[in-house]
């Protein structure tokens, strides 16, 4: 009797656990729908077609090593068309007067006019989609702009920055593509640790204001920039000079004339030269000879100013940051002329702080 009701109790048992599984498997499975999401709807006003603009969202100009910008900048497309981006580049550029002579002029051209370049890059080197009215932020940082850039002023300066000046990118519209942003010369504001034997004369440059009474054609003038205000005139080494021959440059009268010198010594090929280092002019100071060869001796040519410009730069071809140019300006007492008789030298010197302290006209060298 008991086996039998063992028995019983196992197969109701199993009959009820398999009932359980059953009602298990037959339990309906929820099945969750996934939808994608819609995509946003491009913004309104759009133009039609391709039309990328940029914008300068953070500037800033480092004076130290070598001179250095770090620009933030966004580009955005415009248009209603998608842009690849791949091989568009951005474009920097300097704007600024040129107030001195410079040693290399600007070669970056823009609508007829040039500039110094200010770097520039690829915004993408791979295929980068910028759909109607998305936006892309990048940095672009250039390095030793002081090889042709000079700040140390009080001026103000501004930086443009060009999204694709190639053209790549057919846009409807051209005349957003530029994006600009001022900043000041940091005069005063930088105060760098140099050592001054590193850094050389490398261009000077001299403007002769001629007064009412000008330089006969016929007549020669040799100029001279000496690295001392005492130094053995029987040779030009270390020095730098200009001559101008017979019938090469007119100086009319009441106007002025810039000229170009260059460096005499037994080597050109490198600008370290210890005699011409900043450390020397400041101990030294410096002298300038104009030397007037009259071709008649009733030949008198009359000078109202003479102004050096000279650039100081270091080994590798970048600016002294606070001393990189130095304008020196020398006012000529009145009546102030050379000519044929006994006025045949105009001599300018400055002290070992490139100030001007003396101005006089002699008959020979040896009243240097």
């Amino acid at each position: 009797m008991k086996k039998v009701i063992i028995i019983s109790w196992c197969i109701l048992f199993m009959g009820i656990n398999a009932h359980a599984q059953l009602q298990q498997i037959q339990r309906p499975v929820t099945i969750k729908k996934i939808i994608a999401p819609v995509p946003a709807p491009p913004p309104a006003n759009l133009t039609p077609g391709k039309d990328l603009s940029i914008r300068i969202k953070t500037f800033q100009y480092d004076p130290a090593n070598g001179g250095a910008v770090h620009v933030t900048y966004i580009v955005r497309n415009n248009g209603t068309d998608a842009v690849d981006l791949n091989n568009v580049s951005v474009q920097g550029y300097f704007d600024y007067p040129l107030t001195r002579p410079t040693a290399t002029p600007p070669n970056f051209s823009v609508n007829g006019k040039n500039y110094y370049a200010g770097c520039g890059h690829a915004i993408a080197t791979f295929s980068t989609i910028l759909t109607g009215g998305q936006e892309k932020e990048s940095i672009l940082r250039c390095f030793n702009l002081s090889r042709e850039n000079y700040f140390n002023t009080a001026d103000n300066y501004t930086y443009n920055l060009i999204v694709d000046k190639g053209n790549i990118i057919n846009e409807a519209n051209e005349t957003n593509n530029l994006a600009s942003a001022s900043f000041r010369g940091y005069l005063g504001q930088y105060n760098p640790s140099l050592n001054p034997s590193q850094y050389y004369l490398t261009n000077a440059f001299i403007t002769i204001k001629t007064g009412a009474d000008n330089k006969e054609p016929e007549s020669e003038v040799n100029i001279r920039v000496i690295p001392s205000t005492i130094k053995n005139l029987s040779d030009t080494y270390n020095e730098f000079v200009k001559k101008v021959a017979k019938n090469e440059l007119p100086f009319f009268s009441n106007s002025s004339r810039t000229l170009p010198m260059g460096l005499f010594m037994s080597s050109t090929a490198t600008i370290v030269n210890p005699a011409t280092s900043l450390a020397s002019f400041s101990l030294n100071g410096l002298g300038t000879v104009i030397e007037y060869k009259a071709n008649i001796f009733t030949d008198a040519w009359k000078i109202e100013q003479v102004e050096l410009v000279l650039h100081f730069k270091d080994a590798n071809g970048l600016y002294h940051p606070t001393q990189g140019v130095k304008t020196i300006q020398f006012n000529m007492p009145a009546n102030t002329f050379l000519d044929g008789f006994a006025k045949h030298y105009l001599v300018c010197k400055t002290d070992n702080a490139l100030n001007p302290v003396s101005v006089k006209v002699i008959e020979k060298l040896s009243a240097y």
